[in-house]
């Protein structure tokens, strides 16, 4: 089976993961309106293509945090990959390598950072943090991911605050989830101990604390770039360039923890009108394609992560499945920008795109 369309494995691993890992790879918050938000936003862009233009040669390298990559396009932080195949974040790293693409390594991994980055040494990793209630773990885990190569920090700042969701609540995703490594922490909690309740103690949303001095602390504790990712608002952006991060990630979680948010596209441009160039500003949620991907570089996004679609590759066919679907995206976005006349990542801007009711103006 020949599978050509980032649909046409997201339709795979519906048929071949079992239900309780679609359910927690796909699983959103209570009704699943911001997932659906995420995704509708991309629908409501309409491409202004120019024509007449020589697009023989297209490049869509660029420069990122000091690093060069062949794509404008990364890998989401998402949690446990063993749940779509044994090798995990191993063969999802191995994936990033080989496409010379940014690979975000959740905290939540089931494989420590270390093991992750030896799988592939010259992937560009970039380690995800959270917020979390012990300082002393935070920081050995910070240093961790010094020794392990990584080469920015990605301080996720949209979960000070947890509840159980309804998908939870089934017995076949509490034996799957009983089957999670939790790989960075096994070292933190006694063998002996309860593992998942001095897990959750250790976790942002056991305190429902977290604040701007926090940035500051990682920034003096580590010359590694931080990223902040979870803004979805101008003057959350403003506060965090003030804070002199080094990039900014909109994003909502995928849609998984709060219901009726804006998608992440729409959020997007009031976010990079307020930063003006200051810091990058990246994007994640809802993107499908490499349609998508040109949209939202057109609306100010020096870049994009995916997430979902990359667990969707690992369960077709390893580190092979996710690089078929950074080839897809790839050829996808290739395509769109011979379209519209660019043949240069820098060149994508929004005279290229115009939001859907505008149409109806001109």
């Amino acid at each position: 089976m020949e599978l050509t369309t980032i649909k046409d494995f997201e339709q795979y691993a519906l048929d071949h993961l079992g239900s309780a890992a679609n359910i927690y790879y796909a699983a959103p918050a209570v009704s699943g309106t911001t997932y659906n938000e995420n995704i509708t936003a991309y629908q409501n862009y309409k491409f202004r293509p120019r024509y007449l233009r020589d697009v023989r040669h297209v490049c869509t390298e660029l420069d990122v945090q000091g690093h060069k990559t062949s794509l404008p396009i990364g890998f989401s932080p998402t949690a446990h990959h063993i749940f779509a195949h044994p090798l995990g974040e191993k063969a999802s790293a191995s994936s990033a390598e080989a496409e010379n693409v940014i690979m975000i390594v959740s905290l939540m991994s089931d494989f420590p950072m270390e093991d992750i980055a030896k799988a592939a040494p010259n992937a560009t990793l970039w380690q995800q943090f959270y917020i979390l209630a012990d300082e002393e773990v935070m920081l050995d885990l910070l240093r961790r991911a010094e020794q392990a190569g990584v080469k920015a920090i990605v301080l996720t700042v949209d979960q000070c605050s947890w509840r159980q969701q309804t998908w939870y609540d089934n017995d076949d995703i509490k034996k799957l989830l009983s089957k999670a490594k939790h790989g960075n922490f096994q070292k933190y909690i006694a063998k002996d101990s309860d593992f998942i309740t001095q897990f959750m103690n250790l976790m942002p949303w056991s305190t429902n604390y977290a604040s701007w001095d926090q940035i500051t602390w990682f920034q003096s504790q580590t010359k590694l770039p931080i990223i902040v990712k979870g803004i979805m608002t101008a003057e959350d952006a403003v506060l965090a360039v003030e804070r002199k991060v080094d990039g900014i990630l909109v994003s909502n979680h995928g849609g998984r923890h709060m219901d009726d948010l804006q998608g992440t596209l729409d959020a997007l441009p009031a976010i990079v009108k307020a930063v003006d160039g200051k810091v990058d500003v990246y994007v994640d949620g809802g993107i499908r394609s490499g349609q998508d991907v040109f949209k939202a570089l057109a609306l100010g996004a020096k870049m994009v992560f995916v997430g979902r679609p990359i667990l969707w590759g690992l369960a077709y066919d390893g580190a092979k499945g996710v690089s078929q679907v950074m080839d897809i995206l790839k050829s996808e976005l290739k395509y769109t920008m011979q379209l519209t006349g660019c043949t240069n990542i820098s060149e994508i801007t929004d005279d290229y795109v115009i939001r859907t009711e505008s149409i109806s103006k001109l």
